[in-house]
């Protein structure tokens, strides 16, 4: 599961408690019987606690179509299931809404059988009309979505039937090795949708307004539902009275009664709140551990090393080659010559001291980042892609090379004269990019470059990128996984393509042979040569450096002693399914229901 952020809540005899409160009443949980397929887990615990998160964004939608932010697809994903899970003890596909599956002989079609008997949590029946309208929201063109291009597999689209009502049948239109990986989309409700769907408006349901005002018009097949949103303060969810998982004694989960979600103004307030006893998990960024473990027998949590982040941060360059709206070309045609060059941005990076950002920003716990794909993704990380550790004379001699010399003053220049120089977009929320970037600045002043940092808020960077303006900016990208999840990044038409997304051809060989590489892996079901290929596509991403990668941080996950049934996936690190743990102390309320109470706190706008 993704590391709940931490919440401005305590509990106390039921009752959540802050100064200037708004009074909420929490409902009494239903009963209805189990859905003949029910999945019964071997899990046996007590219900009645409450979950407190905190997170430094919001939701931006509920919607599974529209989502493009971590928080969002956080919430959606405990209102909404998918066809599969994922066991992230094993790290294997298991049934989710569907109890089985066949695959055929020639490995293009697969047939799911559903459960039968589940609901949606208004008490809807589920079936398989809910499936196929699922995909035909996908494909249908008025709803651009980043699934369709997941489900477009050799140009042509992935095909889908109605068998009976508890069966659908999938027909790739080539061999597609992580389709099972990439099926576990979350399905939607057709009851809710239809007419919606009909009359175009489908994006534009269950918004932010949606989840103020009606939040249960939203019907999911997740775990939870939503009681109550507000916006800047807290989000309440409660379980699925219909929820089609039970525990071995037949105890419907989820076990706790209220997961509460506050949103704070950043990942500062996000610590501090774990910190004091007041939330009850926290990611625990590496610059922090220190003064964090200090808390940790005060306040009654435990600190479990998680190993490197699976997610990973770059500085990149724009090599648009397009014009604007007013018929300008993007970039300055000398400063694209520049960024284009492979020298160029293998330069930057053997310019770059990261082993220097290593010790002096994260003390050690971190390693430098050397491939497109973390090593903390430990099943696709190619260990032996080039490494471009610093090394100032090799980046000298590339720059020389491309004709680049420092004049009188110290100042590298092109052959035209031009200084050369660029400008970094940084999020101004960023509490490490200041200090990579002081680095950044240096280190390449040492070169004659200058870099120009310009601190701006996160929504307006994204917007700028969109736009093409700029000339570099530093993020991030969430990781793990298969790597088909990654296409929007690493194929030339992807949206996520940063540096020239959307190619209508690849703009270079190295790109067209990524893109050659992306799709062979995918029609490849030998494990060994689909790891041959993601390898090579490491070797090329590393070779060419669209992408100057930084550092890979060790990860951290902070979490209170009282929660049971936690477990170790088979690297060792702490996972937990929400649904499935329970608390060592007394029932947050009786079926009675309490009241809680809640608090207003800034909105914050995030950063990656």
């Amino acid at each position: 599961m993704s590391i709940h952020r931490a919440p401005l809540c305590v509990i106390a005899a039921g009752i959540l408690s802050l100064a200037a409160c708004a009074r909420v009443t929490l409902p009494a949980r239903e009963h209805f019987p189990l859905p003949a397929d029910v999945d019964i887990v071997n899990v046996s615990g007590s219900a009645g606690a409450t979950f407190i998160a905190t997170n430094a964004g919001e939701p931006t939608s509920f919607n599974p179509l529209v989502l493009q932010d971590a928080t969002s697809a956080e919430i959606a994903g405990y209102m909404l299931a998918g066809l599969v899970d994922m066991d992230w003890v094993t790290q294997e596909v298991i049934p989710g809404l569907a109890k089985s599956w066949e695959i055929s002989a020639d490995k293009l079609a697969y047939t799911f059988h559903l459960r039968r008997g589940v609901k949606w949590s208004d008490g809807a029946p589920f079936t398989a009309d809910d499936v196929i309208f699922t995909f035909d929201c996908i494909f249908d063109p008025r709803y651009p979505n980043r699934n369709s291009q997941q489900f477009t597999i050799n140009e042509q689209p992935l095909r889908y039937e109605k068998v009976d009502d508890y069966t659908v049948r999938f027909t790739t239109p080539d061999l597609y090795a992580p389709f099972l990986n990439d099926i576990g989309v979350a399905i939607l409700p057709k009851h809710c949708l239809e007419a919606a769907y009909r009359d175009g408006s489908l994006q534009k349901q269950w918004t932010v307004a949606t989840g103020i005002n009606n939040p249960s018009s939203m019907a999911g097949t997740g775990p939870f539902k939503i009681l109550s949103y507000r916006p800047g303060d807290r989000l309440l969810m409660v379980p699925n009275p219909h929820y089609w998982r039970a525990d071995a004694d037949g105890q419907r989960l989820p076990y706790i009664d209220l997961y509460v979600a506050k949103f704070v103004k950043d990942n500062n307030a996000v610590l501090v709140n774990f910190c004091t006893g007041q939330t009850e998990a926290s990611s625990i960024p590496p610059t922090d551990l220190g003064w964090v473990e200090r808390a940790a027998q005060t306040y009654h949590f435990s600190i479990d090393p998680q190993g490197p982040a699976t997610s990973i941060g770059f500085i990149w360059f724009n090599q648009h080659p397009g014009q604007n709206k007013k018929g300008e070309p993007f970039l300055p045609p000398y400063k694209l010559r520049w960024f284009q060059d492979a020298r160029f941005r293998q330069a930057v990076s053997y310019g770059f001291n990261r082993q220097g950002i290593v010790s002096g920003v994260y003390f050690g716990r971190a390693t430098e980042l050397h491939s497109i794909i973390s090593e903390g993704n430990l099943k696709w990380y190619n260990p032996d892609v080039p490494r471009f550790e610093y090394a100032p004379a090799k980046a000298a001699a590339l720059l020389a090379e491309m004709g680049l010399r420092k004049d009188a003053d110290g100042a590298l220049r092109d052959t035209d004269g031009h200084a050369v120089e660029f400008e970094v977009l940084v999020p101004s929320s960023s509490v490490t990019a200041p200090q990579i970037m002081t680095s950044f600045k240096e280190d390449l002043r040492a070169l004659g470059i200058g870099v120009k940092i310009s601190y701006i808020d996160f929504g307006t960077m994204l917007a700028r990128a969109d736009a093409f303006d700029y000339e570099a900016g530093i993020m991030g990208f969430t990781g793990g996984g298969d790597p088909s999840g990654g296409k929007a990044i690493y194929k030339s038409n992807g949206p996520m393509h940063l540096w020239y997304p959307g190619q209508p051809q690849p703009a270079t060989p190295w790109e067209a042979r990524i893109d050659e590489l992306m799709d062979l892996q995918e029609r490849t079901f030998d494990p060994k040569e689909r790891k041959a290929l993601v390898d090579e596509m490491q070797d090329i991403f590393a070779v060419q450096r669209p992408l100057i990668f930084l550092v890979t941080q060790n990860t951290y996950l902070g979490l209170k002693n009282k929660w049971r049934n936690t477990k170790r996936d088979l690297n060792g690190y702490l996972v937990f399914k929400l649904e499935e743990i329970w608390a060592d102390e007394p029932a947050a309320r009786d079926d009675g229901g309490k009241k809680i109470s809640t608090t207003k706190t800034p909105r914050h706008k995030g950063y990656f």
